[in-house]
């Protein structure tokens, strides 16, 4: 474990009343001189005209090929059996002449070719949208950048970094503690081993000058808190809506089923916004459900699907030089909005929604907190993995190996789910279950 992330560990599990002073350091001292390099970024695309800033990804991204096809084993050959050259390159309207990449080309080749020579990092994996695993690297900036955009978006619908939050989002530990502070983010963390009910509860038992100021988590869970809370007394709910400033979802679609009830509950301000592991691309929402990606952060395509009105999101991350992703597919659909100044806007088409399984007593928990929060070491294994619920708490992953000859009892072992209350079970099969439309869901039917 590196310096960094056992003093982030330490932090997180300070006391309370050691740690709420931490919410007045302000973040570019916590985060280094990346946060503030990107905050000073930010504000320069801002002001930039389009000629500026289109000059400026042109020199980005030309340098970017030119160091990938340098130091990259897999793009180098990648673009030679696609019979593409980097001399083609010439002006960013030419950008669409390099090839795309998907997860399946990055899956097809060791890590080890995918990084680039000398280049350091962290090892990191992701579930992907359609629980399609892929392992990679990011380099060690990305975190501090990341915040630094993500900060951008809250500020602008009234954030502020004494505010504390109720966060959400899948956290399991001692069934004991409800709630636990964590002082890196000034927030209190609910825990997911616990009842939603008894973490109603247990907010509303805080003292009444210690000031909820916002609701951060998976859009599934929030609205699973919100259902919980209206079961109380209408004079508390009010009081604890009052003091609300907003609600920030991330990790999922806030689909209708779960916004309305989050709005009508909790905070008409909702900030909302698409992004994924990979951190190629960062997107607000500007308007109901229309998102604008950030200039900033990466650039954003939308390349048409032959003979369907949607569009794929092909993005290309500015910074990773570690495990470049450049023209990469993400595997979402969308219907493009506009492109203006370097920024794509667009409705997603077809993402990740929110949905739960019931343990043996239940209780649900979201699939996002299992599968895309926590991780997994197994998926450096796998091709694919998806989820049914047999019920009664009998769960069954439904998982397409790399390798065939990987055996059971090692994938099984790299899930991160001991905590749960779960019979859980492993099913191999040769390709994921498609449905009637050929789409790969992550929960599918019993």
């Amino acid at each position: 474990m590196s310096v960094q992330s056992r003093l982030k560990n330490f932090a997180e599990n300070l006391p309370e009343f050691i740690g709420r002073p931490l919410a007045n350091v302000p973040f570019a001292l916590r985060l280094g001189p990346a946060y503030q390099k990107m905050r000073k970024e930010i504000a320069r695309t801002e002001c930039n005209d389009l000629a500026t800033l289109n000059n400026q990804r042109f020199m980005q991204m030309r340098s970017l090929l030119s160091y990938v096809y340098e130091k990259v084993a897999f793009y180098r050959e990648f673009y030679q059996r696609k019979g593409f050259f980097i001399d083609e390159f010439c002006s960013l309207n030419e950008w669409k002449r390099v090839p795309i990449v998907t997860k399946a080309d990055l899956q097809g080749v060791p890590l080890a070719a995918r990084l680039a020579q000398g280049a350091k990092g962290f090892k990191i994996n992701t579930g992907g949208t359609s629980g399609q695993p892929l392992e990679f690297y990011l380099d060690e900036q990305a975190f501090a950048r990341e915040w630094a955009h993500m900060h951008y978006i809250w500020k602008a619908r009234g954030y502020r970094q004494q505010h504390l939050k109720l966060t959400l989002r899948g956290k399991h530990f001692d069934r004991s503690q409800p709630l636990r502070y964590n002082a890196v983010h000034n927030e209190y963390v609910v825990n997911a081993n616990c009842t939603m009910s008894q973490a109603v509860e247990s907010v509303l038992a805080l003292p009444r000058s210690t000031l909820i100021r916002w609701i951060h988590g998976y859009p599934s869970l929030v609205a699973e808190f919100a259902h919980a809370l209206v079961k109380y007394e209408v004079s508390r709910v009010s009081d604890f809506r009052a003091r609300l400033f907003g609600v920030l979802l991330g990790s999922e679609y806030p689909a209708p089923v779960y916004r309305t009830v989050i709005e009508q509950v909790l905070s008409s301000n909702v900030v909302s916004w698409y992004g994924h592991s990979e951190m190629s691309i960062l997107a607000r929402e500007v308007t109901r459900d229309v998102y604008a990606s950030l200039p900033s952060y990466g650039y954003a395509e939308a390349v048409p699907v032959e003979g369907s009105s949607d569009s794929r999101l092909i993005c290309t991350s500015l910074y990773n030089r570690v495990h470049p992703f450049i023209r990469y597919d993400t595997g979402d659909l969308i219907v493009p909005i506009s492109h203006m100044e370097g920024s794509l806007a667009f409705r997603i088409s077809e993402g990740r929604v929110g949905d739960f399984v019931l343990d043996r007593h239940g209780n649900k928990h979201a699939l996002t907190a299992i599968i895309f929060g926590r991780h997994h070491s197994a998926f450096e294994y796998l091709q694919h993995l998806q989820v049914r619920d047999e019920g009664h708490g009998r769960i069954t992953l439904v998982v397409t190996p790399r390798d065939s000859a990987i055996k059971t009892d090692t994938l099984m072992n790299g899930f991160d789910l001991n905590d749960l209350d779960i019979d859980w079970r492993l099913q191999i099969v040769n390709e994921p279950i498609r449905t009637q439309a050929g789409k790969i869901r992550l929960k599918i039917d019993p």
